[in-house]
């Protein structure tokens, strides 16, 4: 552990893991467990469990599970002592960084420094656009566009002068070393190499917030045609594009209130839709919707729209983001404003209430796709044929069965083709691109399924650890088969059962994210009523060791006869059938 035992254990008493997945996850109570649509999978129907009594989660989908601790650090990407620290600053608890490992520590002091120079340049920057008389024309841009300053003062946009140098010269001013400089991407190194000079100039400046609302990155954008149009941070330690959506941050709570959530390309379009009383809104920072991107919305909203322009950029842009929805099963609708608008110059046109009544009637995924490729094509016989190629590699990304089967009786009424020739097309398209299809999340267990006993004396320990002096006393893990769940059990063991958080306090005595998950599993599904707890656990316990005895017997008498009678053909079988039994639950 790179954090002491005791904080850990603090950390973890006053986290409660309902609250720490409903930051980014929408749960409904089912029972005495809560339901969600896994973050770490494609999924349409629920099967991410969480339970508050035992402060674990597991999703029977794709198996992903552990503790408060586990979560953070599969949904973030971070470490476990990052996870820790996530945690501690959420209930107010202090640690301490000299407690680290020097590796862990250095890694935490970057990170901790970006932060920190993101927030000093954001306050600059917006200071800059506030006060200073060389900011005028970007103060008088921003009120031409309509940006109030409310929303000036709650996003913190700000403005980075003509200069070359004066994020060089205030990272010089607050002794920031030059290494620190260039991984914040705020600044770039000369090509003669003999000093740097500041990435964003002239530029109305948006900061880039994570959901922790710390400053991740910054976007920037020209007053005038310059090129490029807009300009992001670059990708540093931590600003990642592929996972940050601007204006989540805001827009989440927003986002859970409606149910659906609004995803448009550009700041000011987001910032317009804002300010207009439209707040479950997110952009997209001018990058590529990921699967990342629609996972992290899927914790803040059942269904989405995506809003785009209706010229040849903006259809092009939602193509490419469909398969992205239909792969992660989203509730996904597409709206192509008007020609001529997007979705600041249309709301600011013709307000909120036109926008929300247009956005009502936005279409379905296969209502858009078989528009545009109507547009394109034309229908004629010819033109048709070449709708039905457009469309069918979208048929086969949707998941429902039933669902797709009307889109395809939709398509073929449409199109006025037959049915089954559509189903024959898309049937062919599936058999020569498989790899196009869905695949499936879990993985692939080779392993074989060890005893279902010992499983369930590990699910017995961690569900009824009062059972725990029992099964030490009779020493059964020593004749388990499964190397793993011997050594699993052999960690539990390590734990105080009477620990108020015995099963969380198990999870933190894990090796690996695989343990923890094959522990949730074990511990969210408790088969074991409290009545006569230890008589079964007597019973189980004998019955392991009962038949472990017996087949080794059995196997070492077989041996000794085969000796005896000099059957080395037979001896060499017995002991390769010895070696396969070790093997089968060595894992």
């Amino acid at each position: 552990m790179h954090i002491p035992e005791e904080k850990i254990s603090e950390v973890l008493n006053a986290s409660d893991i309902v609250d720490v997945i409903s930051d980014s996850v929408i749960l409904k109570k089912a029972g005495a467990n809560y339901f969600g649509l896994c973050p770490f999978h494609s999924e349409k129907t629920p099967s991410f469990s969480v339970n508050p009594g035992k402060q674990i989660f597991h999703c029977f989908g794709c198996s992903a599970g552990g503790n408060a601790f586990s979560y953070l650090m599969k949904y973030h990407g971070i470490s476990f002592p990052e996870a820790v620290k996530m945690a501690a600053r959420k209930y107010n608890i202090e640690i301490e960084n000299e407690a680290l490992s020097p590796s862990i520590k250095k890694e935490f002091e970057i990170k901790e420094g970006l932060f920190r120079i993101n927030q000093t340049v954001m306050g600059y920057y917006h200071d800059f656009l506030k006060d200073s008389h060389k900011a005028e024309a970007a103060r008088v841009y921003l009120k031409k566009r309509g940006v109030s300053e409310e929303i000036i003062q709650e996003f913190r946009l700000g403005y980075s002068p003509e200069g070359w140098d004066t994020i060089v010269n205030l990272f010089r001013k607050h002794k920031i070393l030059n290494k620190n400089a260039l991984q914040s991407g705020l600044v770039l190194e000369r090509k003669q190499k003999d000093g740097f000079y500041d990435r964003f100039r002239n530029r109305i400046i948006f900061p880039i917030f994570d959901i922790n609302m710390q400053v991740a990155g910054f976007g920037g954008r020209v007053m005038d045609e310059g090129m490029p149009k807009y300009l992001n941070s670059p990708e540093t330690p931590v600003y990642f594009k592929g996972r940050m959506l601007y204006g989540l941050h805001a827009a989440k709570q927003f986002c859970r209130q409606e149910g659906f959530v609004y995803i448009v390309e550009g700041y000011f379009d987001f910032l317009s839709l804002y300010q207009h009383g439209i707040k479950n809104t997110v952009a997209s920072l001018g990058t590529a919707l990921t699967s990342d991107h629609v996972r992290i919305l899927k914790g803040y909203a059942a269904r989405m729209v995506l809003v785009f322009d209706s010229d040849t950029a903006g259809i092009s842009a939602a193509k490419r983001s469909i398969k992205i929805f239909l792969q992660e099963g989203v509730d996904i609708r597409i709206l192509v404003l008007p020609a001529g608008n997007d979705p600041d110059s249309y709301v600011v046109k013709h307000g909120r209430d036109a926008f929300i009544e247009l956005a009502s009637n936005a279409r379905t995924v296969m209502q858009f796709l078989l528009k545009v490729s109507m547009d394109t094509h034309g229908s004629s016989v010819e033109g048709r044929i070449k709708v039905l190629e457009d469309m069918k590699q979208y048929l086969i990304l949707i998941q429902d069965s039933a669902l797709r089967s009307l889109y395809v009786k939709e398509l073929a009424e449409t199109l006025k083709i037959d049915e089954k020739a559509v189903l024959e097309k898309v049937r062919e398209y599936y058999l020569d691109n498989p790899s196009s299809t869905l695949n499936n999340c879990k993985e692939n267990e080779n392993d074989l399924e060890s005893d279902r006993r010992e499983e369930q004396i590990i699910s017995m320990m961690l569900n009824h650890p009062e059972t725990i002096p029992l099964i030490k006393t009779k020493e059964v893990i020593k004749y388990f088969y499964s190397e793993r769940l011997k050594h699993l059990a052999t960690k539990i063991l390590s734990v105080d059962p009477d620990n108020n958080t015995f099963i969380t306090s198990v999870m933190t005595k894990m090796d690996n994210n695989r343990d923890q998950e094959i522990l949730a599993s074990y511990a969210i599904q408790d088969s074991f009523s409290e009545e006569d707890v230890h008589g079964k656990a007597l019973s189980l316990i004998n019955r392991i060791i009962r038949i472990r005895i017996k087949q080794e017997n059995t196997l070492t008498n077989k041996i000794i006869s085969a000796e005896k009678g000099c059957d080395s053909e037979l001896i060499e079988l017995l002991k390769k059938r010895q070696e396969e039994i070790r093997q089968l639950h060595h894992r």
